[in-house]
């Protein structure tokens, strides 16, 4: 049915109901704005826990931005916890103040980005590779900006409408 990988063909990356993630913005410093908070070099570490009984994953990315006045092409290479390695790459759209559109690979349709404060967030569908083919996921990702500069990124993963599993990322700048 539903893989680990699959859960973890995210990103960072918006929101339905109760399956959306909460986090509390109070605690940011300043707006996150994304073609400013992603342009440049992160790394980012964290791990995808599973609700259906699949093992804790870990995993580490390492994302390049770049910003040319209207679309930021992010690229993220991810290696996770058992050696497998990934590479994906999300292209937002400024659609107007706080709003984007985003195309990757794997995402079905656009996904959805809105900017609140020091808070992004993404709602898209994607089609993530599983023993035996493909299985279609969706991805609430909300992701902040901490007092600290660096990011939280959490995700409810669901499949069919049920939760499968939550990723957090912390995201900070590569030095």
């Amino acid at each position: 049915m539903f893989s680990r990988r699959a859960a973890l063909a995210l990103l960072p990356l918006g929101l339905t109901g109760c399956l959306s993630p909460t986090v509390d913005a109070s605690l940011g410093a300043k707006p996150l704005v994304l073609e400013e908070a992603f342009r440049g070099h992160f790394l980012a570490e964290g791990r995808f826990v599973s609700r259906i009984g699949n093992p804790t994953r870990t995993l580490k990315v390492v994302m390049n931005g770049t910003w040319n006045g209207r679309v930021l092409t992010l690229v993220e290479d991810f290696t996770y916890s058992d050696g497998e390695k990934d590479r994906l790459t999300w292209r937002f759209t400024k659609l107007g103040p706080g709003r984007y559109s985003g195309t990757r690979e794997d995402v079905i349709g656009p996904a959805d980005v809105r900017q609140e404060g020091n808070v992004l967030r993404l709602s898209y569908d994607a089609d993530v590779k599983v023993s035996g083919g493909k299985q279609r996921v969706r991805f609430e990702d909300v992701i902040y900006l901490r007092a600290d500069g660096s990011m939280l990124n959490i995700a409810v993963v669901s499949a069919y409408g049920v939760p499968v599993g939550d990723v957090e990322l912390i995201i900070r700048r590569a030095r």
